[in-house]
């Protein structure tokens, strides 16, 4: 007989939450009862990677499984933190709820708003006036991954009003900055114009709306895809890519595009 009865056909978060119960309570399961919120952070970070994967991927059914496994993440830290007396789901549910509603007064109070600008704008005075921040861009992680960690703080600068006229003048700053790295003389100067050059494209990718981790992502993706074929193609003819002229590399390279097996 099983030790636990499970509801056939789990229907609500609270029949959910049962399950990590249960996996946690003292006859459970041996793995599940030994996580800590400290153990559990590489297992929330990998949820959270594999959803924005399937989200690239535009695959609906793996994001559905994916932000599933992200949630069970949720109610894991809600179970351990419930055992510790700190907080339950109920409390997450209400404060996130709570939450929602505080700074969304132009939907559930009086305020009137005229564009996405000012949404963002009455948004981001609110966190600072909710917390002791001093800054907007305070509370953003420094172990965030680097285009992500420039995009945020970049989005919450322009959240605050500091933000480029239009997207002429963003293209100008990318132009600007390339020609100041293609000048830079020293290993230290040209790491830092590098630098300015990506920050730069993240501001790019920001206003025409796209996330730069995700492009980038992509990007290497591809790279990797058509690199592989490359490597087949060699392997196949029983030659080393090391091997071949610049211009059979490209040529090689064209045909990896043409295959388009990146897709």
């Amino acid at each position: 007989m099983p030790k636990h009865r499970v509801v056939k056909g789990i229907r609500s978060l609270a029949e959910l939450q049962g399950i990590v119960k249960a996996l946690r309570m003292p006859d459970g399961c041996p793995w599940d009862r030994a996580q800590t919120h400290s153990s559990l952070r590489s297992n929330l970070l990998q949820e959270c990677h594999e959803a924005l994967e399937a989200l690239d991927n535009g695959d609906s059914a793996a994001v559905k499984e994916e932000l599933g496994d992200v949630l069970v993440q949720v109610l894991f830290h809600c179970q351990i933190a419930g055992e510790a007396g700190e907080y339950t789901l109920q409390d997450l549910i209400e404060e996130a709820g709570e939450k929602l509603v505080r700074r969304h007064p132009h939907v559930f109070g009086g305020v009137t708003v005229n564009s996405i600008r000012e949404v963002e704008e009455n948004w981001e005075s609110q966190k600072l006036a909710e917390s002791n921040r001093t800054s907007a861009l305070d509370g953003v992680p420094t172990s965030t991954p680097a285009l992500t960690y420039a995009q945020t703080i970049s989005h919450r600068a322009a959240r605050s009003g500091f933000e480029w006229p239009d997207f002429a003048s963003v293209m100008a700053k990318l132009e600007e900055e390339l020609v100041e790295l293609a000048q830079a003389s020293t290993a230290g100067h040209r790491e830092e114009e590098l630098g300015d050059v990506i920050f730069s494209l993240v501001n790019v990718a920001r206003w025409l709306g796209i996330d730069s981790e995700s492009a980038l992502r992509r990007a290497s993706a591809k790279f990797r895809m058509r690199f592989r074929f490359m490597e087949q193609f060699c392997k196949d003819e029983k030659r080393f890519l090391s091997d071949l002229s610049s211009a059979q590399k490209e040529d090689l390279w064209q045909k990896a595009k043409e295959v388009d097996i990146s897709k």
